[in-house]
């Protein structure tokens, strides 16, 4: 949003150079002054087809355009059908209105958002084009329903949520059919209500979701107290610029070579053997609280010229690192690749690539560290449109390239300006193929894994490291980066128990 407001005024800026210039004064004195530049052209309804599939379309769409590779691999791990419903997400948040519930305001804000946004009136097409096709269709109806909880304990009510959560997961959406998503009411009271969302996550990612769930709160309000929804221009950039700029990525020999070159000359961070149940099942989910150490983390961010993102980061590759004994490897950082536009922030869509964050060690003070992990996400992001499925398929050998993959939500801007939603009682469920996905926020961490890869055991002591080294972090940010930071007790039991040479082995 950002860089689209500076090239709109005629500035020669790019992401890069707000990561790289924290202050106002400093941004402005890198950038200087220009002419207005021309204006961003934005691609055209159904310009990205080929002729012979531009024939083939039904009536009734607005447009149609090639699927991005990270909305094509999200369909191929759920069509895989291995029971988990990988990428089809049910989230639930409780409402503090004061009022009953009314479920007809509810279904008319709910339908102003579907009506408002392409891409919740979206549906997937795999097959009889020369590529799989996105439609986006000029009308689809958002199915809800509504639940009454009103008479149950506390108890009950909670069992109650978690089954209506389990049941939403059970039923996948028929991709052919928009819109890929459906919204619940869960009724507590004649005071409160819970909204539960089911999407498909192809469609959305967490700030587009967010957004949405705003978005429909806002509306149930406005309605709900006798006004109307308001009139909202949407800007004239689509998900479809998205698409161009990726398919004009995977056509550049510079981006190309890139990530040719990170892939050759680091080594793929593996989780170690041995530490998983043995057993397939439901994702095992590990948070590590960080809200005391927040202030100082933040601190940190500021001494060192980052940002929050970049010291969980440099945690979360130092965690990684004493997995490991490779000197450089790379895991997975999201990112996302949202037009540096002026209202892109409000278009949905699912924008984000996992892509190989290369990493080196050395780092003597968490200072070095941080700063290194910065300047590292700074260099590739120029390059962060290329997709990770078209590296899996050209750039290696066959093998999964990222077991791992760092996110970093900070979502304050697209929640709703309103106390109303309590987003610290949200629930929900969803699975990825990743065995190990940690997504990061100031409040904390959330370890989210496979427990083939890591079972329970595995994963406490995972996070038992990274409050370790997150405390070391927050204590002194020019402590030692190159100790060994593992979870109380476990260090001792290895210099002093398995390490005792007065000891007969048999």
């Amino acid at each position: 949003a950002l860089v689209g407001a500076l090239r709109a005024e005629g500035f020669e800026a790019g992401v890069r150079d707000v990561f790289q210039h924290r202050t106002v004064a400093g941004l402005a004195a890198a950038l200087g002054g220009g002419e207005p530049l021309a204006e961003t052209a934005v691609v055209e309804p159904f310009a990205l087809l080929a002729a012979g599939d531009l024939a083939k379309l039904p009536e009734g769409l607005v447009d149609a355009f090639p699927l991005a590779q990270v909305q094509l691999g999200m369909l191929v791990e759920m069509l895989a059908d291995d029971g988990l419903h990988k990428y089809h997400n049910t989230t639930v948040f409780r409402i503090k209105d004061g009022r009953p519930f009314d479920v007809d305001v509810l279904r008319r804000a709910g339908q102003a958002v579907v009506e408002r946004h392409e891409m919740l009136r979206a549906s997937f097409h795999l097959e009889g084009f020369e590529m799989p096709l996105q439609f986006i269709h000029a009308a689809a109806e958002i199915p809800v329903t509504v639940h009454d909880l009103r008479g149950q304990d506390a108890e009950q009510q909670a069992a109650a949520r978690r089954a209506h959560i389990v049941s939403e997961r059970a039923e996948p959406f028929d991709l052919s059919r928009a819109p890929l998503l459906r919204i619940s009411s869960l009724v507590e009271s004649d005071e409160a209500w819970w909204l539960s969302v089911s999407v498909c996550h192809p469609i959305t990612e967490g700030w587009s979701h967010r957004s949405l769930l705003s978005e429909i709160v806002e509306g149930y309000l406005r309605l709900r107290d006798g006004g109307t929804l308001p009139e909202v221009e949407m800007p004239e950039v689509r998900y479809a610029d998205f698409v161009a700029a990726e398919l004009a990525s995977v056509a550049s020999d510079e981006d190309r070579d890139y990530w040719r070159d990170v892939l050759g000359s680091h080594a793929k961070f593996e989780l170690p053997a041995g530490w998983g149940d043995g057993a397939p099942g439901p994702a095992n989910v590990v948070r590590v609280p960080l809200a005391d150490l927040t202030p100082a983390l933040r601190a940190a961010a500021s001494s060192t010229g980052t940002s929050l993102k970049a010291v969980l980061h440099a945690a979360h590759l130092k965690v990684m690192s004493q997995l490991t004994a490779e000197e450089s490897f790379f895991t997975g950082l999201v990112s996302s690749g949202r037009p540096e536009v002026v209202g892109a922030e409000r278009v949905y869509g699912m924008y984000l690539n996992t892509v190989p964050f290369a990493h080196q060690r050395g780092a003597r003070t968490w200072r070095e560290l941080i700063r290194q992990v910065f300047d590292q996400e700074g260099t590739l992001w120029p390059h962060r449109r290329f997709p990770m499925p078209v590296m899996q398929r050209e750039l290696s050998d066959g093998t999964r390239l990222l077991d791992v993959r760092f996110s970093y939500l900070d979502l304050a801007d697209a929640q709703a300006e309103t106390d109303l939603v309590d987003t610290e009682s949200g629930d929900g469920e969803g699975a990825t193929e990743f065995g190990l996905a940690v997504a990061a926020r100031g409040s904390g961490l959330l370890l989210t894994v496979n427990p083939l890869v890591l079972g329970r055991e595995g994963v406490d002591r995972l996070a038992a490291m990274y409050r370790s080294v997150l405390e070391s972090m927050s204590a002194d940010v020019d402590g030692d980066a190159r100790a060994v930071y593992l979870p109380g007790g476990e260090r001792e039991r290895v210099l002093s128990g398995w390490n005792d040479t007065a000891v007969v082995v048999p």
